[in-house]
This record gives C-alpha cells, structure tokens and sequence, in this order.
C-alpha cells in the first residue's frame, strides 16, 4: 500500500501557524499605541513652546491676540494624552522601562519646560516697552525655577517609584508635574477669559474696571505662583491620587450629586472652574499635612515611598562552639523563666515541662 501524507494535519498546523503571526502582529500594534500616545503629549508641548516664543509686542498685547490661551490649551490636552499612555499600556499589558523613560521626557518637556516659558513670556521686556527690565528678569527666573523643580520632581519618582501597580499609588510625594502644569495653564486661560468681551457678558453686573483690575493682578502674581508651585513639586507634602482614591469602586449618591454640579458649574464657567480644581489640588497638600499635624496623626505613605511592613526580627545567629547567650533563644534551648519584668513573681519556680 503506498503511503500518502496526512494533508489535514499539515494544513491544521499551518493554520495554526497564520494565526500565532496574526495575534503577535497584533500584540506588536497594541505596543507602539501607548508610545504614540506619549508622543502626543510630547507634539502638544512642543507646540506650546513654539507658539509662544513666536510672539511679538505692540502696545503691550501680545500678537496673535490668541498665542497663550492656544498654548494653555495644548497642555491640557497633552494631559489627556498623559493620563491615557499609562493606562493603555497597562490594559493591553505592553509596559516596558522604554515606555516609562520616554514618559519622564515628554512630561519634563510639557509639563515642565513649557509651562516655565510661557511665565517668562507673559513678562517679556516688549510687553512693557523695555521700562521694566528688573521685572521681566525675575519672571524669567521664576519660570526657570519652576521648569528645574518639575524636572527634579520627575526625576526623584523614576528613582523611588518601584511599584507598577496603579491600586498602590493612592498618595503622591509633592505636587504632580502634570498638576502643577495645569496651575499655570489654568490661570492663564482664566486671565484671558477676564479681558475677553465674554467675561464683560457674563458678569454684567461687575464693572469693567473691576474685570481688568483682576486681569492685572492675575498676571502680576503669576510668577509668584510659579516659583510655590515650583516648590510643592520637590516638597514631601503628601497628594492624594484622587482617581485612585474618590473614583474607584462603589461609592455614594453625593458623589453622582457633587460630579453634576461640578459638570454643571465647568459648563458655565469652565476657565474659573479649571483654576479653581488646580489651585485647590496644589494647595490640598499643605492643608492635608496641618490638619494631620493638628490632630497628630502620621501622614499616610506616598506613592514614591513603598511601605515597609515590619517583620519579625531572625533569631541570632549562634557561632560554632560559642555558648548562647541569654537573649537568643534556639530551638534547642529551654524557656527562660518568666521574670519580674515579664509579669510573673521574682523567686517563683520555672515551669516544668510537660
């Protein structure tokens, strides 16, 4: 009888075969999206960055009229593309050391570099007329100060953040970068909102002045508030994960109740809205650790700090041909008699063995 091959087995095993390509095609897609949403966030500092430095003066304004409420929004966006690059990796499980350096970059650029020339350039010389050299000068120091704390704020978590797991990261040691990028992302939106025609719509029952007025001092503080943001990025204050925290698992109906007021009032007034989470978050640290300070309680472990459980202590370790000494206890050795210090009477006799 002539053999013949099994052509069902051969083309079941090449079948198999097309269809392991398939899915490590695949899984190799699923790779790159996490370092494309990266990559995002990069694209939209960069962009902030340039939009800004392109700007020129007349009369004080800035031209385009436009060039830091579209650069304020780029770095709110470029936080979406930050919270998204993470979470994606982790749900199709394509976290790599590679993703997580070219994290720390993007954000040093974005959310550091970017927020940090753009107080500089709210002060530049040409916006008022080369007179105020002195002034201009400090702006551009506090935004370098701020731009070295966020940078040193990143660096510090790459090097005490051990733990991939998203469930054990419910407390931040200091200010987020992306946190402190959105301070002065926000107050700068909120500054253009109250010398647009929008805000005189708005609050037609504030006087015109009194919109300007607030413009002005938004904008003189700015800096100020830079160089405090710069320093709750490498302080040690405590920051609560608040998606961690507040928005996993069940929780009760005056949460759903507080989250529509919330959208409602973002709705309406989204620029104050957005100055007010950011602002509150940054200050939500120092307000935490006084009022732990007040009640004496310890401050809970951050994210950057692993805890460490305490174990027990090994029993010693006893030298070849060394007698024990009292304190160490081996398996070979009787139990001590109780002590007056141990509870028991001083003189009473050991106890017997069963």
């Amino acid at each position: 009888m002539r053999w013949r091959p099994n052509l069902r087995r051969s083309t079941k095993r090449k079948r198999l075969k097309v269809k392991k390509t398939r899915g490590d095609r695949a899984r190799k897609g699923l790779a790159m999206l996490p370092s494309m949403l990266t990559l995002g966030n990069l694209l939209c500092g960069f962009y902030a960055i340039v939009h800004v430095a392109a700007i020129e003066w007349k009369d004080g304004h800035p031209i385009p009229v436009d060039a830091f409420q579209t650069a304020a929004i780029a770095i709110l966006i470029a936080m979406v593309f930050d919270m998204l690059d993470g979470r994606v990796a982790r749900m199709t499980r394509t976290t790599s050391e590679f993703g997580g350096e070219l994290d720390s970059l993007a954000d040093a650029v974005t959310f550091g570099i970017a927020p940090g020339v753009m107080v500089a350039m709210l002060h530049a010389m040409g916006r008022y007329g080369f007179q105020q050299e002195f002034w201009s000068k400090l702006a551009w120091v506090f935004g370098a100060l701020y731009a070295c704390g966020a940078i040193v704020r990143l660096a510090r978590f790459n090097c005490e953040n051990d733990s991939a797991e998203e469930s054990a990261h419910r407390y931040f040691k200091g200010l987020p970068s992306p946190a402190g990028a959105g301070v002065i992302a926000s107050l700068v939106l909120l500054h253009s909102f109250l010398i647009s025609p929008q805000a005189g719509a708005k609050f037609s029952w504030a006087q015109t002045d009194t919109l300007g007025m607030a413009a002005t001092q938004l904008l003189n503080g700015l800096p100020f508030v830079a160089l405090l943001v710069g320093y709750l990025m490498v302080s040690k204050f405590k920051y609560v994960h608040f998606a961690n925290v507040f928005l996993k698992g069940r929780q009760p109906v005056e949460y759903l109740a507080g989250m529509l007021l919330l959208a409602a009032f973002s709705y309406l007034f989204w620029q104050i809205a957005a100055a007010i989470l950011f602002c509150g978050f940054a200050l939500s640290g120092p307000a935490l650790a006084l009022v732990e300070w007040m009640r004496g309680e310890p401050a809970p472990a951050p994210a950057d700090e692993a805890p460490y459980e305490l174990a027990a202590a090994p029993a010693q370790r006893v030298e070849a041909g060394a007698p024990p000494s009292a304190d160490v206890v081996t398996p070979d050795s009787p139990a001590s008699a109780p002590s007056a210090d141990d509870g028991g009477a001083a003189g009473d006799p050991p106890p017997q063995p069963a």
